[in-house]
């Protein structure tokens, strides 16, 4: 089992969308659909990235306290659109968070 929560402003917003998921692909199919189906202003029909662009930072490992993960990494993401993380600031993306102890 794996949990994941999107990166929000307040910690108070990103707990209202925890989500818990067998697989870590299951959490990544999710993701991606998510980010599709929040996109609707601009009409997109398909996805500003794929499964293969979300990446697992294992070297960000923290025990995150407030909400009780021992194992808490951040889940990012290479390239969204047009835009490369990577070239473009030498890092990719935090979108969110995920833990498998919870």
């Amino acid at each position: 089992m794996i949990i994941f929560r999107p990166q929000r402003r307040m910690l108070s917003e990103a707990i209202r969308e925890i989500k818990e998921f067998h697989s870590e692909a299951e959490m990544k199919e999710y993701i991606v659909k998510e980010w599709c189906m929040s996109q609707t202003s601009s009409n997109l029909r398909h996805p500003l990235f794929s499964i293969d662009d979300i990446i697992i930072e294992d070297d960000s490992e923290h025990a995150d306290f407030r909400i009780g993960w021992k194992d808490a990494k951040y889940v990012c993401i290479k390239k969204m659109g047009n835009i490369n993380y990577i070239q473009k600031n030498g890092a990719p993306r935090c979108i969110g968070f995920c833990a498998t102890r919870y």
